[in-house]
């Protein structure tokens, strides 16, 4: 009966071993709430985007990401946009009105 509890001691991975393709994003809207998700290098930002605004109940269309300063476009991924761990996407409502 040992030998089964050593078994399943080899396929947990350390603590610092995390597999280099996955990436955790943060997405932050204008009130500093933040959403992290947990996504694989080549997802693309149409699949992170539509999540993020079906937690905040608001529709695609009416949300701008932004990254570095640069506008995300949704068919490229966090490789495309070359992202790294722990990264910042600003999402800002958009606004109708004004003069």
């Amino acid at each position: 009966m040992s030998d089964t509890g050593e078994d399943s001691k080899a396929n947990i991975k350390p603590e610092g071993a995390s597999d280099p393709n996955v990436l955790s994003i943060k997405v932050k809207d204008q009130l500093g709430g933040e959403v992290v998700f947990k996504v694989k290098k080549s997802t693309k930002f149409e699949k992170i985007l539509n999540a993020f605004c079906q937690k905040k109940a608001v529709a695609i269309s009416e949300v701008r990401f932004v990254f570095d300063g640069t506008r995300i476009n949704p068919s490229m991924t966090p490789e495309d946009m070359e992202m790294e761990d722990g990264d910042t996407v600003d999402a800002f409502l958009e606004q109708t009105g004004g003069c």
